[in-house]
């Protein structure tokens, strides 16, 4: 097991795409990412996010190291974001937050492969020990 230093200071030069329609948990949560990540795209909705995936891509020959979304978001809820991300690259490593706790939405969330699911209100603890598990397989992947 890496040290939480050794995960940071890999997870430093990381590529992060964030989304978040909530304006007071987005600054919230993207002062707490900014403790892992230098490299953090922000974005407001699914469809936004979508464009914004695709031009990375085409940009840099290369994928977000990992995406984190919310799921209800105008335009494009969470849940088809990630179906959509996952046609492109099935690969990708997605955090799911979420104030959801139906069961419903978490089972589709698993159904298309998500395997990291956080409730809002996020706990700390919870958030660091979820970053450090994605950040430990992507340093494992690379």
């Amino acid at each position: 097991m890496q040290s939480l230093k050794e995960l940071v200071e890999f997870s430093k030069g990381l590529k992060i795409l964030f989304i978040e329609d909530n304006l007071d948990v987005r600054e919230q949560l993207n002062k707490l990412f900014e403790n892992f990540f230098s490299n953090i795209d922000v974005c407001f909705n699914g469809f936004e996010a979508l464009e914004e995936y695709k031009k990375h891509k085409t940009e840099n020959d290369n994928f977000y190291d990992l995406v984190i979304t919310d799921i209800s978001m105008p335009k494009l809820d969470g849940i088809e974001l990630c179906k959509e991300i996952f046609k492109i690259n099935k690969e990708q490593k997605v955090l799911v937050i979420s104030a959801h706790t139906e069961k419903e939405k978490i089972a589709q969330l698993n159904e298309i492969g998500v395997t990291h699911i956080l409730q809002k209100p996020v706990e700390h603890t919870s958030l660091i020990s979820t970053l450090s598990s994605l950040i430990s397989s992507i340093k494992e992947s690379k």
